[in-house]
């Protein structure tokens, strides 16, 4: 376990929680990649019985992007942040994942099933 990381104990329960070897090894790579983000916080956070991991800008409250850990996906979010600040189009997001979809709240949605999934996620948020 990463020492000092606000909510640490809980990756690894999320880990248990999943079901799928592949979402596990999404899971894996997405909580790696955001302990090594410049500019951004980013920790799990329990809400009742939503296991959601957030993405905070730096100093701020802003919430850009989160995921919700599921049994055989990680539902990613496009937050109002994101969805707001013009860097990244829904029709692209679109065309590189099916289960590209808008909730209610005009956030996005991405269904994260494998690592080949997380990883091309990555590459389209083009988070350093």
């Amino acid at each position: 376990m990463i020492s000092e990381a606000k909510n640490a104990d809980l990756i690894g329960k999320w880990l248990r929680h999943i079901q799928s070897e592949e979402t596990e090894e999404a899971f894996v790579f997405l909580v790696g990649r955001s302990a090594a983000l410049v500019g951004y916080e980013c920790f799990p956070e329990a809400k009742g019985d939503v296991r959601d991991f957030r993405f905070y800008r730096d100093g701020t409250r802003e919430q850009p992007f989160a995921f919700i850990v599921n049994r055989k996906w990680l539902l990613f979010y496009f937050r109002a942040p994101a969805v707001q600040g013009g860097a990244y189009g829904f029709k692209h997001l679109q065309a590189e994942f099916d289960s590209a979809a808008e909730n209610t709240a005009g956030e996005w949605t991405v269904k994260i099933r494998s690592l080949c999934d997380a990883k091309r996620l990555w590459r389209l948020l083009a988070l350093q």
